[in-house]
């Protein structure tokens, strides 16, 4: 039982879906859900009219006649009659990877949330659901794998080119850090807390060799995003400490996230993620 779903069906075939479609009956009389097959053919599974298997052609499959196993009114899991099974993700969510992994149970199939997008682990593999799509599963051995895997774009730094980008601005970063051993970290807190925040935009009056007006603004703003503002309450003096840092290596990490932003063509390349392998997007929050 996955997510508190019960009285699931478990299937593994367009053959076995057909011959589960077939026995189970429409629920009888005139009202709203007259004539829906529910999925759930136990007593208790009948009223849970939310899960539904319908009979109709398939799309996505040239048309070929398919089993629907439909959760409100989405085919989630779908049996071809040519093999496949089709895994439609238009409403992600804990309900619909419960739903798929109770009927893809057979598979050893489990649907879940992983960093915050959905995942079908099968047997020592794992296969990315995108969210708004359909993926089309074979099966393969005891288990199902994509047709035509969906593959997460992934953005590597080209170390070389980074240099590069980094280097031109080498006069600023080392302004930054010498005014960051300098000032009161605490001031420079309070003063950014007090005022509307600074903002600035990497350009070319940064890369010059001294400081000029853009610098100014620019360091105010590096540093106030430097500055490491933690508390903590004191037992015995029943009183609250403030503890303000501003380190040389978090003001480079600044200016070099920023850097990476506003340089992402130059910095990063795009690369594909392996398939059947768990992945995240890498730098994924670096891209516009």
């Amino acid at each position: 039982m996955f997510g508190g779903l019960t009285d699931m069906p478990r299937l593994s075939s367009y053959r076995e879906a057909l011959a589960h479609y077939e026995y189970t009956k429409p629920i009888a009389g005139k009202g709203v859900n007259a004539g829906i097959r529910p999925l759930c053919y136990t007593a208790n599974g009948r009223r849970k009219t939310q899960y539904s298997i319908r009979k109709k052609k398939h799309p996505a499959a040239a048309s070929k006649q398919a089993i629907e196993c439909v959760l409100y009114d989405t085919p989630v899991v779908t049996f071809v009659e040519d093999g496949t099974i089709y895994i439609d993700m238009s409403y992600p969510s804990n309900t619909t990877h419960a739903f798929i992994s109770e009927i893809l149970c057979g598979y050893r199939a489990y649907c879940s949330y992983r960093d915050s997008k959905t995942w079908l682990h099968c047997r020592g593999k794992d296969w990315w659901l995108p969210y708004g799509h359909g993926v089309t599963f074979k099966v393969v051995g005891d288990g199902i794998e994509p047709v035509r895997p969906r593959l997460m774009d992934r953005y590597v730094v080209n170390r070389s080119k980074a240099k590069e980008v980094y280097a031109r601005y080498a006069a600023f970063i080392s302004h930054c850090v010498t005014v960051s051993k300098l000032v009161d970290p605490k001031n420079v807190h309070l003063s950014r807390n007090g005022a509307e925040a600074v903002y600035f935009k990497i350009n070319a009056l940064l890369q010059t060799a001294e400081p000029n007006e853009e610098w100014s603004k620019a360091i105010n703003a590096v540093l106030a995003d430097a500055v490491v503002y933690t508390h903590s309450y004191d037992l015995e003096t029943r009183s609250t400490q403030h503890i303000y840092t501003l380190t040389p290596k978090k003001v480079r990490q600044v200016i070099l996230d920023k850097l990476k932003r506003e340089h992402a063509e130059e910095i990063f390349e795009v690369t594909k993620a392996t398939a059947g392998v768990y992945t995240t997007c890498l730098n994924e929050e670096y891209i516009r």
